[in-house]
């Protein structure tokens, strides 16, 4: 809580302060080395002397968009397997030898990949690398331990329909993105997550965890020469190429002229959710910069536009924001916010109106300015750490970002003219063809959505 606060208030006084990004200092990299093995894993070596401490972080193209039709979750099945027992070791003893040396190692996966991370003592480097190479090459995927976890997951799962707000996020994405693997949740739905078997979380890891597209990055207080011996010596003998099937489907963009509002009907509610989004575009797009600000612009932060207008002006909610979702193989716009059921038609008719203005209206040079200033400041924030570092160092790989990403992108910031995101907004916010998703109580709600859009009301019973 104390780093935020922090800083908050170091970009608060940055943002103040600033008269222009454009002649702000950009943030730069340490210096690194990298090489690819004979096996294919990328590796990248950090050295930086600031703590006696050691970041490594391996990702793996082995995400949820990698789940077929009806094994929704087995990418996360799989990730959370991991640290379950590896190499005829435990997790009592994993954890154990793990925490014994004030350690930490953590899987899960996203959307695009799965990641492996750990944090040790300089000292300790051999032992994190041993232990990393071991979960990721040697999983035991004991069945006890897959039932157990499988278990969790089917109770995580059936949980998310009692929570509106979970419920709306899931439902929105399926909609919006289905039938592309990134509109399933990563740990899969409870008829998904019933039929997987411990069989099928062998046969993911068999496929999928290989060296082949793999990125494995280490930062920190550590010798490069001893870094890549002992990376060579724990990592050599790992083998695998992805199937030749690996690589998934772009997500497409489907432009409609007609508005699609989708209710899903809970009666018990007294307030609605609603997402209103449409299909845009993935992480390396050129428009990242002016997407960035016209998002923060837009809803963003504490004194984005539909913040503003939404709670501040007209109190209809607490929050209102919206996001970017940007993935490898393409990605989607939202807003996200809530109302009691009285105002669930102005606050939606807010929200459309935001993004009309944004795509229609110049932004003005004082906001736009201020917005620059904002992003550029919170930026070397990003990089502050050897964990943010590691992060970047395998994002920028995986996403083939470039290597002046970082290097330029304070400058790229403050470049961003109000055409850019005017253009932007009108080529990425949709507005006359998005898609509404609302969790309502529709007999109390139903009037005020007429002429909305071509409207479809689903049950909560029949939603899983």
């Amino acid at each position: 809580m104390r780093r935020i606060l922090s800083v908050l208030i170091a970009a608060a006084v940055i943002a103040a302060s600033v008269p222009a990004v454009s002649g702000t200092r950009d943030v730069k990299l340490p210096d690194y080395e990298e090489h690819v093995m004979k096996n294919g894993l990328k590796v990248f070596v950090v050295e930086t002397s600031e703590v006696p401490l050691v970041t490594m972080r391996l990702l793996i193209p082995a995400g949820s968009c990698s789940d077929g039709p009806g094994s929704e979750g087995l990418a996360g099945m799989t990730a959370r397997l991991l640290l379950k027992g590896a190499g005829g070791k435990g997790a009592d003893e994993i954890s154990s030898s793990v925490e014994g040396v004030g350690g930490r190692l953590d899987a899960w996966a996203g959307r695009d990949y799965a990641v492996i991370t750990g944090d040790f003592l300089s000292r300790d480097v051999e032992l994190g690398l041993d232990h990393l190479a071991r979960v990721v090459t040697k999983p035991d995927f004991l069945a006890e331990e897959f039932e157990r976890e499988k278990s969790i997951v089917l109770a995580e799962a059936m949980s998310v329909k009692e929570n509106p707000c979970s419920l709306a996020n899931r439902e929105f994405l399926r909609l919006l993105l289905a039938p592309h693997p990134y509109g399933n949740p990563v740990d899969g739905y409870p008829s998904s997550v019933r039929e997987m078997t411990r069989d099928d979380v062998v046969g993911f890891h068999r496929s999928r965890y290989v060296p082949g597209g793999a990125v494995l990055a280490v930062v920190g207080d550590v010798d490069a020469g001893k870094a890549r011996k002992l990376i060579e010596e724990k990592f050599g003998g790992w083998k695998g190429s992805p199937p030749a099937d690996s690589r998934v489907a772009a997500l497409e963009k489907r432009p409609a002229k007609t508005r699609r509002v989708i209710v899903i009907d809970k009666p018990d509610l007294t307030q609605s959710q609603i997402r209103i989004g449409n299909i845009a575009v993935g992480r390396d797009t050129p428009d990242h910069f002016e997407l960035t600000v016209a998002n923060s612009v837009l809803g963003g932060g504490f004194t984005s536009r539909l913040m503003d207008e939404i709670r501040v002006n007209r109190g209809l909610s607490y929050g209102a924001s919206s996001g970017l979702g940007q993935y490898r193989y393409g990605g989607f716009f939202g807003v996200y916010t809530y109302t009691k059921n009285a105002t669930l038609r102005e606050t939606i008719d807010v929200a459309l109106e935001q993004i009309m203005l944004i795509r229609d209206e110049k932004v003005g040079e004082e906001e736009l300015a201020g917005c620059r200033r904002y992003i550029s400041g919170l930026f070397p924030f990003d990089i502050e750490t050897n964990s943010d570092i590691a992060q970047w160092m395998t994002d920028l790989e995986f996403y083939s970002l470039g290597g002046d990403f970082i290097e330029k992108y304070r400058s790229r910031i403050g470049a961003v003219s109000s055409d850019g995101v005017m253009r932007v907004a009108r080529e990425h916010f949709g507005c006359d063809g998005n898609l509404i998703v609302v969790i309502t109580n529709y007999e109390e709600t139903k009037d005020q959505l007429e002429g909305l859009g071509e409207t479809e009301v689903i049950s909560i019973k029949e939603i899983e």
